[in-house]
């Protein structure tokens, strides 16, 4: 995978500058049909924090794709297609709301442009 998004870490900084946006992101185990949906708590170029539907154990390798605004990318939104491996799980103490996943991304790719956005994964 290709590493198209700009570089978000700060200058002579070894922890990447997190964004803390919440949209949908998309996550399944890799080639599995289908496709669970979460929601961002904060992003960065390394790594992604997401509520998630499911629980999943550390060292899960999991693909994800989320579309990231224009005000990250500094361009046209962005859809991104990531893979990576859960590293932490952030139980609530609200039984209602479902944990959340740290993942580490280990590459990424952005599709760019103005491709129909309305198809989602089933």
């Amino acid at each position: 995978m290709s590493n198209s998004l700009p570089d978000l870490a700060p200058e002579g900084s070894t922890r990447a500058e997190r964004f803390a946006i919440q949209i949908p992101i998309y996550y399944r185990k890799p080639h599995a049909s289908r496709w669970f949906e979460g929601r961002t708590k904060n992003i960065s170029y390394s790594g992604v924090l997401f509520r998630a539907a499911c629980f999943l154990q550390p060292k899960t390798t999991l693909e994800l794709r989320f579309e990231l605004p224009a005000v990250i990318l500094g361009e046209t939104p962005g859809e991104v297609f990531c893979r990576g491996a859960v590293v932490r799980i952030e139980q609530s103490p609200l039984s209602c709301i479902p944990p959340a996943l740290a993942v580490s991304i280990d590459g990424y790719r952005v599709r760019r442009g103005r491709e129909d956005r309305r198809k989602r994964p089933n």
